[in-house]
């Protein structure tokens, strides 16, 4: 029997530069577009990046269960599963604004072990392993040293009313009041980046999925930051990749941002 690999981080940056030519090739104004149970848009460039993850872990990797926002792949007791949004900011992609990116990761248990984040627009790829550090283009990066909510740069991502008590909309006008730069782009894992980058100092994600979670979460950690559920609890993945959100820091502001939401209830 072969032993049960974990796919490498070259494996997985060589998807994503594949996923990227197919985002490039179907970029445009006026582009075609579906919509969702979840009143979210779906181009073709979704489900034929979404296919190709599927098919070539199915290949190469059959052991590895795959959960992707398009359609995954099961193995009963996989050891290892792989996390992907094949298009991570479909919103601004449908509308012809090049923020967006391919995001993978492969996780065991609940702890993310390689990931990759990849915005061909810009050709910015992010990628850390367990214990070796974060990357952006090879180059090895580290979160911000801001302390003060005061002139932080934060990324809220959402386009429906979340779940949860907590009411964003307090959480937006507290974070702007306290002299943040607050943001929403809709795209969840390109903001990750920017974070492990030091180019942002945290982003707040109250969703329930975590597709882009879980490579956000090895990026940011290994750039030295922090990752939580929106709660400050550790994160866990559970039945399908569902999560409880995400609060992502620099670290030095963290708990201040937890206790933020927890107050806007």
């Amino acid at each position: 029997m072969k032993t049960q690999r974990c796919p490498s981080v070259d494996y997985l940056r060589k998807l994503a530069l594949r996923a990227g030519e197919i985002m490039l090739k179907n970029f445009k104004l006026g582009m075609r577009r579906e919509w969702k149970s979840d009143n979210t848009p779906l181009t073709i460039a979704d489900t034929v990046i979404n296919k190709l993850v599927v098919d070539a872990l199915r290949r190469d990797y059959p052991h590895i269960h795959v959960i992707g926002e398009e359609g995954g792949r099961d193995v009963l007791a996989a050891k290892y599963t792989a996390f992907c949004d094949p298009l991570d900011g479909t919103i601004p992609f449908s509308l012809g604004v090049p923020v967006s990116t391919f995001c993978i990761s492969v996780v065991r248990g609940h702890m993310p072990l390689v990931a990759v984040i990849y915005d061909p627009f810009n050709r910015r790829m992010w990628h850390a392993v367990r214990g070796s550090g974060s990357f952006l283009n090879r180059k090895r990066i580290s979160v911000s040293e801001h302390k003060s909510i005061h002139r932080a740069n934060i990324c809220m991502v959402w386009w429906k009313a979340p779940p949860g008590n907590y009411n964003l909309h307090i959480v937006c006008e507290w974070l702007m009041n306290a002299g943040a730069i607050w943001m929403n782009p809709v795209s969840i894992a390109y903001f990750g980046g920017l974070v492990a980058s030091g180019q942002l100092e945290a982003t707040i994600f109250p969703g329930q999925n975590g597709w882009e979670t879980a490579a956000i979460q090895l990026i940011v950690e290994e750039a030295g930051g922090r990752v939580t559920d929106i709660y400050g609890k550790e994160m866990r993945y559970g039945s399908g990749g569902c999560i409880e959100g995400h609060i992502i820091s620099n670290g030095l502001l963290h708990d201040e941002l937890v206790n933020i939401v927890r107050d806007c209830q």
